[in-house]
């Protein structure tokens, strides 16, 4: 038995609504095909919902508050999802035209990376648009530090000033308390990754026990195998929230033109300064993005990569539209 006040309720009520526990009140825990494991005040309930005929957006997520009815044919049955004070979202990538809500009521992302391959900084860019989205702070993690530090590591924080880096270890207390000051009671973190990053590892290192399965990486190609099967959130001792998730592969962005800015901030505040409204900061005159380019102050390749996510988001606007169209 958990105190909801554990869950986070007291940070759900201070930022949606306002009112008095009750015990049909909970928190999801784990979503399966049609049924719910949920968190109340009286212990931990498996609870039937129309999660696999509800639209996406409706649908109970991992990290959800729920109200929950005791039927007594069916058992424990999810009433309703209660308004939400963020969801990460990505495009749903078995088909363009959805998007799939990957953790909801979240303070935090944690982009998790490895020392022991790669640092891909497209990628790093598509998560922390989707961060930035569902309106939640963005934190860079590395893990497996043990391995070095990565010569791009460095680089991010010429890249990324403004957001939080962490290096952590399993094998050592590095970073442990970076960590831990970011799961301060009431406070959800969410992980996101690609598989065989250490995810689940560190998820067990800070519960002090091992509370997710883990397996060794291929040494071949460093490819990760899924572990995590279905998004769960567990609870730490300090107090904080973490909804561990599967390993990520395609990161599709959805309705992110709003996160998009944020992170290119400083093409943005040039954007605005540009003689067009609609200026593609590409062959257009007086366009002071490229300006800032030529000028040494905004990368030729990050506005490339701005680019594509530009036209990707209006591609999805225009697929929306059109699916709007078709319904009236």
């Amino acid at each position: 038995m958990v105190s909801l006040k554990k869950l986070g309720w007291e940070n759900y009520t201070n930022q949606v609504i306002e009112g008095p526990l009750s015990d049909d009140i909970g928190r999801v825990r784990r979503v399966d095909r049609g049924e719910v494991d949920v968190l109340t005040s009286t212990g931990e309930i498996r609870a039937l919902s129309d999660s696999q005929r509800a639209k996406s957006i409706t649908a109970p997520v991992t990290g959800d508050w729920v109200k929950v009815l005791k039927d007594p044919e069916q058992g424990y049955v999810v009433e309703s999802v209660l308004p939400r004070y963020s969801q990460i979202v990505r495009r749903d990538p078995a088909e363009i035209e959805r998007p799939q809500i990957l953790a909801t009521n979240v303070d935090a992302v944690a982009i998790v990376l490895s020392a022991d391959r790669p640092i891909n900084l497209a990628r790093i860019e598509r998560l922390l648009v989707v961060a930035a989205t569902g309106d939640a702070k963005a934190v860079l993690m590395l893990s497996k530090s043990d391995y070095g530090t990565p010569a791009e590591w460095r680089d991010l924080d010429h890249e990324f000033p403004q957001v939080q880096k962490i290096k952590t270890s399993s094998f050592s207390d590095e970073g442990k308390s970076d960590l831990e000051a970011l799961l301060t009671p009431n406070q959800t973190l969410v992980l996101l990754g690609e598989s065989g990053v250490g995810k689940s590892t560190l998820v067990n290192y800070l519960a002090g026990q091992e509370m997710q399965e883990t397996k060794e990486v291929r040494l071949k190609d460093r490819k990760g195998r899924h572990t995590t099967t279905a998004r769960e959130m567990i609870l730490i001792p300090t107090g904080g929230i973490i909804i561990d998730t599967p390993g990520i592969r395609g990161v599709g962005l959805w309705n992110a033109e709003k996160g998009i800015d944020r992170v290119f901030h400083s093409i943005f505040e040039a954007s605005q300064k540009c003689h067009f409204n609609d200026c593609t900061h590409k062959a257009e005159p007086h366009c002071a993005v490229q300006k800032g380019v030529s000028e040494g102050h905004i990368y030729h390749e990050k506005l490339e990569r701005y680019q594509r996510l530009v036209e990707e988001a209006s591609e999805q606007t225009e697929i929306r539209n059109r699916q709007n169209r078709k319904l009236r």
